[in-house]
């Protein structure tokens, strides 16, 4: 296994040199940090592609000691290995086309998205020194092998028990660091690609990880579909997710992302008036309030990336766990770092809880606050993480002590399943009528402690907050029941001098949310957001993926699509059940909503594919 490390690190050599001018921030010290945290992934991929060979290797037998099993099992070290290294090796040259270690979506292109009959032999001209490397990697591992000298041992006796026992112990216990080196550690979740983003900078993550383990990662994850229903002019033309708002003022002003677990909007005054969230209802009076406001997904892991980096999860997997998780993004952390900002984000869950952890500095967030820097397990709801209340002030606590400006990023999680509050709260809040009651009163409670609090430091009033539930929950009205209703969620922005007021009616979506801060604050360089900032008067559309289906949200339709076919058109507004069918009725509208549709998705598509998330 020895060479197989060694094999990995002169790779990762290798791919480092050829790609040196891509990382122009690594020197030799940052290279061999990354090679060190790369070990965790090179685990991995080594223990999966030696799996057979190491099985075979250690099981209780004597056939070890016949040469052609020998044999078979150099050829069966020599073979898997080269498949691997080969993986490699395919990155050192291709890496520069796509800014990211290759990923099961590669698989598609060989498939018949390219022309590889054609490409293939461009390629090897091109690169042959790459072939010779790869021939060079191969001949150092045979030779390598062969250098090994296994140290010989007397046949096993399956009749003494001692000996029998003891073989079949260190069998199961060099098993047990298989399953360990493959799952990566003993933490929560086995390791992912999301994984590199907790010990490296975005721009070093190709340098840790290795292309077999992006590969097998990716594999049982689908990749979007390329369409090109239109050319890169007509693109542009119609949707540019290129925002410059050029004759803006920027005004460093904090920024402060309060995300909140399953805050549906129909648990607010906007909704059916089920009084559950008194204090942010007499927020929304002293706020720019979005009244026409949805999700671009229906879980936590989902909307985090579409709220703080204009990324919505509209495929199988959630960006965070998809095949395109090694990306570059633009986030708010990206963005406001390069003007000087500190930047956090805060979690009281139970750290690996949805990769948040790792996702965060990937994002570009250079802090990261959960249960473990909480550390107080007093506060502990021994489900998920810390209670509000107290997070939520640790969380300011540690505000104060981030250099001016600052953005974090807050997520909270006592309205989650199962609902419980506090003890010494079991008697404060009204249960019912819904099962979740008690705790969206209990988070309620808490964040208005937050603001208590936040109004007596200095930042308060040079700080722009922004409030958006992450998804809807359960409901107990039809229309917060269906595709629509439960997508529906709060979102509003507040500044602490009370400046910004008003109600929109406009929809708007968790993506819009980065483009629309930016353009308050007065940003005037230019970033990549596939949302639109509510200011720039051009109208928006909501996008959710679920069941195979996407759908898209105006201010009074919904269409729904599989793939790029539209299948249903209701009017949500007239029809709350959305119970009459409208196709074909209306071909003028449709026809305009489909191309609309293709353009977006196709932009969306090919900026996952391509890696194009930001601003060269």
């Amino acid at each position: 296994m020895l060479i197989c490390y060694l094999l990995y690190f002169i790779c990762r050599a290798l791919f480092y040199i050829g790609n040196a001018g891509l990382f122009p921030s690594v020197n030799f010290t940052a290279f061999l940090q990354d090679s060190i945290y790369g070990l965790r992934f090179d685990t991995f991929s080594i223990f999966v592609g030696n799996s057979l060979f190491i099985l075979l290797s250690i099981i209780p037998s004597n056939l070890y000691h016949k040469k052609a099993y020998r044999s078979v099992l150099k050829w069966l070290f020599v073979i898997s290995n080269s498949i691997f290294i080969m993986a490699n090796c395919v990155d050192i040259a291709y890496y520069r086309f796509t800014k990211k270690r290759s990923s099961a979506d590669l698989f598609e292109q060989i498939g018949g998205q390219t022309d590889m009959a054609h490409l293939l032999p461009q390629f090897i001209k091109d690169f042959w020194w790459v072939l010779v490397i790869y021939i060079i990697l191969i001949i150092t591992l045979i030779t390598l092998y062969k250098r090994v000298k296994p140290v010989e041992v007397k046949k096993y006796v399956f009749t003494n028990l001692k000996e029998w026992l003891l073989i079949t112990l260190l069998f199961f216990v060099f098993s047990g660091c298989i399953v360990i080196g493959i799952r990566g550690g003993l933490q929560r979740v086995p390791i992912d690609i999301v994984n590199a983003g907790s010990v490296t900078i975005p721009e070093e993550i190709p340098i840790v990880l290795n292309t077999p383990f992006t590969l097998i990662k990716s594999v049982s994850q689908e990749a979007v579909i390329n369409y090109d229903f239109y050319d890169e002019a007509f693109l542009k033309a119609h949707y540019d997710p290129i925002h410059h708002y050029k004759d803006s003022t920027f005004q460093k002003q904090n920024v402060v992302v309060l995300i909140l677990e399953s805050f549906s909007k129909e648990y607010t005054k906007l909704g059916t008036g089920k009084n559950l969230t008194p204090f942010l209802d007499s927020l929304m009076d002293k706020s720019l309030v979005f009244t026409n406001a949805y999700s671009n997904g229906s879980k936590s892991i989902e909307g985090i990336p579409a709220i703080l980096s204009s990324l919505p999860s509209l495929m199988e997997n959630p960006f965070i766990n998809s095949i395109y998780a090694n990306n570059v993004q633009t986030s708010f952390a990206s963005v406001l770092s390069k003007e000087g900002y500190s930047t956090a984000f805060f979690h009281g869950g139970i750290n690996g809880t949805m990769n948040f952890d790792d996702w965060a500095p990937s994002a570009g967030y250079a802090n990261y606050y959960g249960k473990n820097e909480y550390a107080n397990d007093d506060d502990f709801d021994e489900f998920w993480g810390v209670w509000d209340e107290p997070f939520l002030q640790y969380s300011i606590k540690k505000m104060n002590e981030l250099k001016a400006p600052f953005h974090s990023a807050i997520f909270t999680l006592s309205s989650h399943h199962p609902y419980f509050v506090p003890k010494k709260y079991k008697d404060k809040f009204e249960k019912g009528p819904l099962e979740n009651s008690q705790s969206i009163r209990y988070a309620d409670y808490a964040l208005n402690q937050f603001f208590n609090t936040a109004k007596k430091q200095s930042w308060y009033n040079n700080t722009l907050f922004i409030l958006c539930a992450d998804h809807a929950s359960i409901s107990g009205h039809p229309f917060y029941s269906n595709v629509v209703g439960n997508q529906s969620i709060p979102i509003l922005f507040f500044k602490g001098d009370n400046s910004l007021k008003g109600e929109n009616k406009t929809v708007i979506s968790q993506m819009d949310i980065l483009p629309s801060a930016l353009n308050l604050l007065g940003y005037n360089k230019p970033f990549f957001a596939l949302g639109k900032s509510f200011l720039e008067g051009t109208q928006r559309e909501s996008y959710y993926y679920g069941n195979s289906t996407h759908y898209v949200y105006n201010d009074s339709m919904l269409f729904s699509f599989s793939l790029n076919e539209l299948k249903s058109v209701v009017n949500y507004k007239r029809d709350s059940v959305l119970y009459l069918q409208l196709i074909k009725k209306y071909p003028e509208i449709e026809n305009k909503e489909i191309e609309k549709f293709k353009i977006f998705i196709q932009t969306y598509n090919q900026t996952l594919i391509n890696n194009t998330g930001s601003v060269k």
